[in-house]
């Protein structure tokens, strides 16, 4: 099978694990690309934002996908429509250890990471983050840019717009609906719907 090539949008430590996930579903890492002037953790940076056309006409790589974490959450929906401006090809990224029902889907550029379990007729958008042992129950949608922290639990029913993040560890009860760039902190037990671009402030899971 002929070689695989993926640059990563992002060159910090996020963008490593995405690097993994990657590797894990047999791409060859083609090199890291850093926002101008931030801090870089990853080895291979190939340039900055701004060197993305010329990355292109070089033709080195055969896809990319968006490498910032949830401290840059504000810059993924940007970063991913350069991509798609630039013609480049998005794949999705699902590690081996995922446990993904057949008839869910996947979005372009989402990346799902290990241990993951996504029920039936769930539906990923496009550029979404699950990350390692997040377990998202059947019927749920989870929107374009949003970012499942490690250990989220979200059961069925549930919607989780566009740019929405939950911290790691938050339980979402059935039926729920988390806004558009709404935020939901880490260990949060959520019953009721969280506005759009609003903080999540009830109470948390005692264990």
């Amino acid at each position: 099978m002929a070689e695989r090539r993926l640059l990563v949008l992002g060159a910090g430590a996020h963008a490593r694990a995405v690097a993994d996930v990657a590797l894990a579903c047999g791409w060859t890492i083609a090199g890291f690309v850093g926002a101008a002037g931030a801090p870089v953790a990853a080895k291979g940076v190939v340039g900055s934002d701004d060197d993305l056309p010329r990355l292109v006409a070089s033709q080195k790589f055969d896809g990319a996908v968006v490498g910032v974490g949830n401290a840059a959450l504000a810059r993924r929906p940007t970063l991913f429509a350069r991509l798609r401006d630039l013609r480049i090809a998005t794949p999705s990224l699902v590690h081996p250890t995922a446990a993904v029902s057949p008839s869910a889907r996947i979005g372009a550029g989402s990346v799902v990471f290990p241990q993951v379990a996504v029920g039936a007729e769930v539906v990923v958008g496009e550029d979404a983050v699950l990350y390692s042992g997040t377990v998202v129950e059947h019927d749920c949608r989870i929107g374009d840019h949003a970012y499942l922290a490690p250990g989220v639990i979200v059961c069925g029913n549930v919607r989780v717009e566009t740019g929405a993040f939950l911290g790691a560890g938050a339980i979402v009860v059935p039926g729920v609906v988390i806004g558009k760039e709404a935020s939901v902190p880490a260990g949060a037990r959520v019953a009721a719907d969280v506005a759009a671009r609003t903080k999540f402030s009830g109470s948390k899971e005692h264990r």
